[in-house]
């Protein structure tokens, strides 16, 4: 299990070769036969014994900040599952593994697309035509993922982006159709935004990112190892690649937002080529974004915040990666049901 100090106060000690946590007059003692890792927040402490023992038994210690995003971990100088992991991205990246693993998270994307554009259809009676339009375009794209017959990420790297761009396309057109008419946009457009619309998605995109990169490092996958995107010096291209079949967090956000008529010109800051939201604007869309995340949704036959998923989903990635060194039966994943 992973052992998560969150009260204030709280002391890890070791007692008897046995992790004691105390608060106050509370206190608990716990095996570390029964912990794969200790996650440690603010305003919370552990004693030099408690981190020997912890790495005696190959148990990551992981500090988080005051916002819980990950400051630094520390773990057993020997080969560990958190090694391990790391040495399996890399290996997967060149076989037929990391391609598996690409393909379904951008099958899941593109799925996620399509299921909310049926969605909005179906609250727009008379403009099936239109919406359907772009709905085939994105199914054909995911049926020529599907089909794909690539042994290796190199192989199919190109064809893959090919699909994604074309299915990207036809959701953000889509989208801008149904926007208000005055917020309206041509196309994506990324650093800078062009308009409102993609400046309040690239500002949830951003809040989504951090979170990835929080369930990567909680699950002791490597942000920086990626499969698709390209590992280039500082980029953190395992997080562009898992954060694919959660952008739709973001595009549901921003879409209700606009659509909802939540959205106003004096959120935004204009100039000659970019558009930016302002100090006005990030409260109200931090506000929706976060009470997106928090909703309670069906995952795995269970109610879960959204937020949850993605840490879930980045440590089925985790499992799936060592399944061949361990003799594990590949765990299912990405099982996103949103709609």
């Amino acid at each position: 299990m992973q052992l998560v100090i969150q009260r204030p106060g709280t002391l890890i000690t070791q007692k008897d070769e046995i992790f004691r946590l105390k608060n106050q007059d509370d206190k608990m003692d716990i095996s570390p036969l029964k912990v794969e890792s200790i996650v440690i927040t603010n305003k919370a402490m552990i004693s030099s014994q408690a981190v020997v023992l912890a790495l005696e038994h190959n148990i990551d210690v992981i500090f988080l900040d005051n916002f819980g995003n990950p400051l630094g971990r520390i773990w057993f100088a020997k080969m560990g599952s958190t090694a391990l992991i790391r040495r399996k991205q890399i290996e997967a990246a060149d076989n037929s593994l990391g391609l598996t693993l690409v393909k379904d998270l951008v099958d899941q994307k593109l799925n996620n697309q399509v299921q909310f554009l049926k969605k909005l259809m179906y609250a727009r009676p008379g403009k099936e035509d239109n919406i359907g339009d772009y709905i085939d375009t994105i199914e054909k794209s995911a049926k020529n993922l599907a089909e794909n017959k690539g042994q290796t990420i190199k192989d199919a790297d190109q064809t893959i982006r090919g699909l994604e761009g074309s299915a990207g396309r036809s959701f953000f057109q889509c989208l801008s159709q149904i926007m208000p008419e005055k917020y309206r946009f041509q196309k994506r457009s990324k650093r800078p935004a062009k308009d409102p619309f993609n400046a309040a998605l690239n500002y949830c995109y951003g809040m989504l990112y951090s979170q990835v990169e929080k369930a990567c490092i909680l699950a002791g996958l490597d942000p920086y190892v990626g499969f698709l995107h390209t590992d280039n010096y500082n980029k953190k291209s395992l997080v562009y690649d898992l954060i694919e079949p959660f952008r739709i967090f973001a595009e549901q956000t921003v879409t209700y937002l606009f659509t909802g008529k939540k959205i106003k010109d004096e959120y935004f800051d204009f100039s000659e080529n970019a558009v930016s939201l302002n100090q006005k604007g990030k409260p109200v869309v931090v506000e929706a974004m976060n009470l997106h995340m928090e909703e309670t949704v069906r995952y795995r036959k269970k109610n879960v915040k959204r937020r949850l998923i993605i840490q879930h989903e980045a440590h089925k990635m985790a499992n799936i990666l060592l399944e061949t060194e361990q003799g594990m039966q590949r765990p299912e994943w990405l099982e996103i049901k949103e709609f």
